[in-house]
């Protein structure tokens, strides 16, 4: 990536949006670029923390792993979105892995060079907390999912949570929603903390049922009223 398109990706990002152009400039040239292909670890849970991360490009979970050995995700991020921030705050370990689902490229910014922003520049300090609150309240949305709804519920909430981001494009004359999801099965059974057989059974169902359309192994739309009524 130019100097320029590091600037581009801080300047996307909640975070760095607010920074005037000499200051984007600045915080470019002491970033460096980051590229993993698809599975290659960010960093895992336990590592020293250090500085934060800009998606530039592709998608980066964070999991955590169970003491049997299960994964569950937490959360899946992109491009312009942040990670990395609490370990910037509290110098402390990283409390989840990161790891990239596609080849990806992540824009690092170095610990020191962001507390500088912090102390100069309130809007960074509060676009920060901001976009730490919203990425806890949806770690905590996933973990009442994870003790009060059935695998089922979990499942059908994520196909609900897909329709409605894609509710923007052409609909199917029947009502279905189309969508994107470049997600395995094994990949989904993380996300709602299931096994991938569980998972596929599921999806089996709701196929027969009419609420969502498959092309092989792809979801490819999803009908919101069907995955509403469905037992």
């Amino acid at each position: 990536m130019t100097h320029d398109a590091v600037a581009q990706a801080l300047a996307r990002s909640d975070v760095f949006r607010g920074l005037a152009a000499d200051q984007l400039d600045r915080l470019a040239r002491e970033c460096h670029v980051r590229r993993f292909a698809k599975g290659e670890q960010v960093f895992a849970r336990g590592d020293q923390g250090g500085g934060m991360f800009v998606v530039a490009s592709g998608s980066i979970a964070l999991s955590v792993t169970s003491a049997d050995g299960g994964e569950v995700t937490l959360a899946v991020l992109r491009a312009p979105q942040t990670f990395g921030e609490l370990a910037v705050i509290d110098d402390g370990v990283r409390v989840a892995t990161a790891t990239a689902r596609q080849v990806s490229a992540v824009v690092a910014l170095p610990r020191a060079q962001v507390l500088r922003l912090l102390a100069q520049a309130p809007t960074v300090s509060a676009a920060m907390l901001a976009a730490l609150a919203a990425l806890i309240r949806q770690i905590d949305d996933h973990a009442a999912d994870l003790v009060l709804m059935d695998l089922r519920g979990r499942v059908s909430k994520f196909l609900l949570g897909a329709a409605s981001r894609a509710a923007a494009g052409p609909s199917r004359p029947e009502g279905a929603v189309p969508v994107d999801l470049r997600l395995s099965q094994s990949e989904l059974a993380r996300l709602v903390g299931g096994s991938r057989q569980q998972v596929n059974r599921i999806l089996v169902a709701l196929t027969k049922e009419g609420a969502i359309d498959r092309v092989g192994s792809r979801i490819v739309s999803v009908r919101p009223d069907r995955l509403r009524t469905t037992p």
